[in-house]
């Protein structure tokens, strides 16, 4: 019993380690990566459009992005953002600052500068805000020109691309400024007291705030004030301003849970710039994102937002308007992972693995180096995936190669794996390359080579030709054979004529008697050569008997009725009715011949009878 015990209590003990090591595997699993596919798929935008001199093409994207990728939990710094030795913060460093604020793709000066402190901040070098780009300039002091210090101004306080109208976009300027000297800690001098006082008297009525004086609330500016007014350190500011606000946002969220940018033009659709900005000001009021407050019917703000993202991770600014991906995705993802400007960039958020943006290839065959000595087919397969949270493999992006020809159109590619069957392969060393692209165009390539080697057939002297002579030449048999008699048939006597004794012709005839010939025993008398009658008392019947006979022999051959062995016997009966026999009982053979042929039918009444 103790045995059973304890092997009972040893089966508990490592059943309940297997639970705390799964439970343990899932929780890191689960803590790993904790960014929705929302975040992750526009990480995998932002790899592909990734240059290969660190930047995103331009300036104010490249500073956008870095916001984005902080926000999402990734150190641009590390070699996950490393192009060739080359990464996003260091583009920046490599460019003038004061040539982008001032290029085309730029339409608001200071508001360049104050998202380029930001930036710095976020990559985790605020120090070189004094010293950034090339050539080196303070980004800072470049903010500050341009903000209005005149005493009795109207516009003292406020930040405006347009000296000549102060009233330029000032709105819109003061808010971002006010952001970016609260990243660099900037918060508590006079000029950041003097841009929030500024600002909190350009409410509108109906609680909103314009892009400049003169225009009509929008949601997008009135989200950024609030977080820029949320930021103000001192008691002037009226109360009423941020709930008012608050409840312009309110009113004009959409039955999507989205925030348009200019509800006053009856535009309602969602807007990605407004709504990422509405999310960040619900968060700086404390509030959720995803509460009861803002959530109508079954739609959040966050979930309007992530309706906008295209299949490549890239977010849309509108339903249908591509305009500006790289900004318009970062701050969606900087909303996404709940970051509003009030603590980011100042506060960054803990580092997260880094989201790995290549497709991961797991199964590779032919295995590199691999040898083929028994076959000239050759299978080339693999196994991929773009994670769990990625924006997934584009099989019509895939590529195969072999031999540094395109092979993709005869390969079988799908999400998941691929394979291309090659025949009649040569001997010799071959290369395969495989890429496979995700939908956001991200490429990983996977390059290996086999060897061909089927070994060569012996060879073998040629036989000797030996000539066969030909046989010798035998006739066909003969279609008709001659007929071989079965009997030699005996040849006919020649006869010599008998000698008779003369007959006395002066004695009297022996008077005819009637109704018989006298028998006398005397023989008959051939008959005369020249076939004339013959002698006295011969009545011609021999020489008749021999014209038939010589009849009969020439029908014989197409005399199918009567058989050899009756000619043979009438032959003899002819020989010697020819000869003038008389036969033994009487009459000649004629007679007796004639007798035959008619005695059926009564013709002849045969004599003596």
């Amino acid at each position: 019993m103790g045995r059973k015990i304890w092997l009972a209590l040893a089966l508990a003990v490592i059943v309940a380690a297997s639970f705390v090591a799964s439970a343990v595997a899932t929780k890191h699993k689960a803590a790993s990566d904790p960014r929705p596919k929302t975040v992750t798929k526009g990480l995998d935008f932002f790899h592909s459009r990734q240059k290969a001199d660190g930047g995103f093409g331009t300036m104010a994207a490249t500073a956008w992005v870095i916001l984005g990728a902080v926000a999402s939990g990734e150190r641009i710094g590390s070699t996950m953002w490393t192009v060739d030795g080359n990464n996003p913060f260091g583009y920046l460093q490599a460019h003038s600052h004061e040539a982008a604020a001032t290029g085309p793709d730029v339409d608001n000066a200071p508001v360049y500068y104050a998202r380029a402190i930001m930036s710095y901040v976020a990559a985790d070098r605020a120090e070189r805000v004094f010293v950034a780009g090339t050539p080196r300039i303070d980004l800072l002091a470049k903010l500050y020109s341009y903000q209005d210090l005149v005493e009795g101004s109207l516009t003292k306080g406020s930040f405006s691309p347009a000296t000549s109208s102060r009233k330029f976009q000032a709105v819109h300027t003061t808010a971002w400024a006010i952001l970016a000297m609260q990243a660099l800690g900037e918060d508590g001098k006079d000029r950041f007291a003097l841009a929030e006082q500024w600002l909190a008297t350009q409410q509108l009525a109906d609680g909103g705030f314009p892009a400049q004086s003169g225009d009509p609330s929008n949601c997008e500016d009135t989200a950024v004030a609030i977080q820029a007014l949320v930021l103000a350190a001192n008691d002037s500011l009226d109360p009423a301003i941020i709930p008012a606000a608050r409840q312009y946002l309110k009113a004009n969220q959409n039955v999507g849970g989205g925030f348009p940018y200019k509800p006053s033009t009856g535009t309602t659709g969602t807007d990605a710039w407004a709504t990422s900005a509405a999310i960040q000001a619900i968060l700086a009021m404390g509030e959720k994102p995803d509460g009861v407050d803002w959530t109508v019917g079954a739609n959040t703000p966050k979930s309007a937002l992530g309706a906008l993202q295209l299949q490549n991770g890239a977010y849309n600014k509108k339903r249908g308007d591509a305009t500006g991906p790289l900004p318009t995705t970062s701050w969606a993802l900087v909303a996404l992972r709940d970051k509003p400007f009030t603590t980011f960039p100042r506060v960054r958020p803990p580092a997260l693995k880094a989201f790995v943006f290549r497709p991961q290839v797991g199964t590779v065959l032919p295995k590199n180096g691999e040898k083929f000595t028994n076959t000239r087919a050759v299978l080339i397969r693999a196994t991929y995936t773009d994670g769990a949270k990625g924006t997934g493999v584009n099989p019509k992006a895939c590529r195969v190669y072999v031999d540094d020809r395109n092979k993709t159109k005869q390969a079988d590619i799908g999400r998941y794996a691929l394979r291309l069957q090659l025949e009649n392969v040569a001997n010799g060393l071959h290369k395969y390359r495989l890429e496979i692209v995700d939908h956001a165009g991200n490429v990983k390539k996977v390059e290996r080579r086999f060897t061909m080697a089927i070994p060569a057939p012996t060879p073998t002297s040629p036989p000797t030709y030996v000539p066969v002579p030909n046989p010798p030449y035998t006739p066909p048999a003969t279609i008709y054979p001659t007929p071989t008699s079965k009997a030699t048939p005996t040849p006919y006597t020649t006869l010599t004529p008998t000698t008779y004794p003369s007959i006395d012709t002066t004695s009297t005839p022996t008077p005819y008697q009637s109704g018989a010939y006298p028998v006398t025993g005397v023989p008959v008398a051939s008959p005369s050569p020249s076939g004339s009658p013959g002698a006295a008392g011969d009545d011609g019947s021999g020489s008749a008997a021999g014209f038939l006979g010589g009849t009969l022999l020439a029908m014989l051959p197409i005399g199918a009725a009567i058989s050899y062995v009756a000619l043979r016997r009438r032959e003899q009966a002819l020989s010697a009715a020819g000869e003038g026999k008389v036969l033994g009982g009487g009459g000649s053979g004629w007679e007796r011949l004639k007798g035959a042929f008619v005695k059926s039918k009564d013709l002849v009444k045969p004599a003596g009878r």
